[in-house]
């Protein structure tokens, strides 16, 4: 499963469609470092090693923009977190392209490209984009 996440030209006044916001392969800001914005959340994203594992970074990439002093503290319950994540623009199909992050994440049974989207990644980005970037996958 490809996660792909709304992100977006700062500079840019654009309205995401819910399968993200669109971009042109030849914009000379792609691709750029941003942020994303995540919570800690019981049960599973207690700590900087979880979290780092789903969005592929170290523990130390988060704790420093983060202000946590040791990347090995417990996380409390809804602490804020600034995540570092690579954005570009990437071509959908032969009339969309969008710009995203793309995370790699193994679905868990059980689990939908909703529930991935709303749970794992707190509205990071939309199921419908999920969906889009992963045409022949069906969650089971």
């Amino acid at each position: 499963l490809f996660l792909f996440f709304l992100c977006c030209d700062s500079q840019a006044v654009i309205e995401p469609t819910t399968s993200g916001y669109t971009c042109s392969l030849n914009q000379t800001t792609s691709p750029c470092q941003t942020y994303v914005y995540y919570r800690a959340v019981a049960p599973d994203f207690l700590d900087l090693a979880s979290v780092g594992d789903l969005f592929s970074v170290s523990r130390l990439m988060i704790s420093n923009p983060s202000n946590i002093s040791s990347p090995s503290s417990p996380l409390v319950p809804f602490q804020s977190l600034f995540v570092p994540i690579q954005c570009s623009c990437n071509r959908i199909n032969s009339s969309m392209s969008i710009s995203y992050a793309g995370l790699n994440y193994t679905i868990k049974a059980g689990n939908n490209f909703y529930l991935v989207s709303t749970d794992q990644f707190q509205n990071l980005t939309s199921f419908q984009s999920v969906e889009v970037v992963n045409p022949s996958l069906v969650p089971t």
